[in-house]
Formats: C-alpha cells, sequence, structure tokens
C-alpha cells in the first residue's frame, strides 16, 4: 500500500502531465490560428508594365508598351477609379474567377518599362 509521501508524489505527476498536454494544446491551436487564409478562388497572376486607360466601378481597361489592351470585368476588391494616375505604369497582382480581383499593386520596376 503506497505511503502518504508516495500516493502525494503520483498526484503531483498526475497534475503535471495534465497540465503540460493542456498547454500543448493551447500551443498547437496558437499555431494553427496563425496560419495564412485560403488563397482567393481562381487563377492568380501578374500583368505588368500597364496604364489604365479606362476605369468604371464595374470595368477596367490596361494597355501594355505594345498598345495592346487589356479589357477586365472589376469586382468589390479593386480600389477606387481615382487611385489610378495618367501615364503611370503599375505591375497589377491579379486572381481570375466570375470577375477579376485585385489582390494589389506596384510600380513597374524601370527595366521593366523598356520591354
Amino acid at each position: 500500500m503506497p505511503d502518504g509521501k508516495t500516493k502525494r508524489s503520483l498526484n503531483v505527476k498526475t497534475i503535471a502531465i495534465v497540465a503540460a498536454v493542456f498547454v500543448f494544446i493551447l500551443l498547437l491551436t496558437k499555431i494553427a490560428n496563425q496560419a495564412p487564409p485560403e488563397p482567393p478562388p481562381g487563377y492568380t497572376f501578374w500583368i505588368y508594365a500597364q496604364q489604365v486607360v479606362e476605369c468604371t466601378p464595374t470595368e477596367i481597361t490596361l494597355v501594355d508598351n505594345h498598345q495592346t489592351e487589356t479589357h477586365l470585368e472589376k469586382d468589390s476588391s479593386w480600389p477606387d477609379c481615382s487611385a489610378f494616375h495618367k501615364g503611370e505604369l503599375l505591375d497589377f497582382q491579379l486572381s481570375r474567377g466570375e470577375k477579376t480581383r485585385f489582390l494589389g499593386e506596384e510600380r513597374t520596376a524601370w527595366w521593366r518599362k523598356e520591354m
């Protein structure tokens, strides 16, 4: 029969193991919640060195250095048309779905302007 010391030691070990498992589960939950969100549906792509030549709340027309027009139907993720300035070359990151989703933009690199 275990004496008082052994019984107390067994209880402390049990409590320590349960606490360690609980902390481990909390840590795994925190790590899982930090995972990046699912990417938007559709095919993600970049379109480089584009000028905005026409913009409405539902459509946008872009032109590249070779005067090739790209006409896109916009969804609600696009910034207001006033965000685009005449003559400014931009690289757009977009996603195709039912309509084109805006993921980001950046100024075109100097070396890409000449391509």
